[in-house]
């Protein structure tokens, strides 16, 4: 199996970065620039691609207490498998990474997508810290992100 790893350290607490998270499990925030909406129907999130094609994303897990949620897309394009993983970790009183790991079959995938991803994470960097931002003034720069593909 193939993977997609990547986090980054944020400028927001954990609480606040979870709270994001959260909001976006639910379809209440909007994130990746290669979508033109989402909406939540029951466990899936449904996100309408820039040409119209809609990906389900089923939330398998969604755990405040970790500060994780796990997500599934049964019908991925051109996979047999898809499941990814976002995660929030503190890093002290005031700080938090956020972490994303997809996980895909075939393994052949990664490397498709991987500069897609590198996008799509940076995206999701910018909008956790810009949650923040505008929940209190003052945040800092951000860390470049880790990336390893397996």
């Amino acid at each position: 199996m193939g993977t997609i790893y990547r986090q980054a350290k944020l400028t927001v607490t954990a609480d606040v970065a979870w709270d994001f998270l959260d909001r976006y499990t639910r379809s209440e925030v909007h994130v990746f620039s290669a979508a033109k909406g989402e909406r939540q129907e029951d466990d899936y999130r449904v996100v309408t691609l820039a040409d119209g094609t809609e990906l389900w994303e089923r939330n398998v897990t969604v755990d405040a207490g970790l500060m994780r949620a796990v997500y599934a897309i049964p019908e991925f394009p051109g996979a047999e498998h898809h499941q990814a993983e976002m995660r929030v970790l503190r890093d002290g009183d005031d700080a938090a990474t956020v972490v994303w790991i997809t996980d895909l079959l075939p393994h052949e995938l990664v490397n498709h997508l991987s500069e897609v991803y590198d996008v799509m994470f940076s995206e999701l960097v910018a909008a956790i810290n810009k949650h923040g931002a505008s929940q209190s003034p003052g945040t800092g720069a951000t860390a470049a992100p880790r990336r390893v593909d397996n």
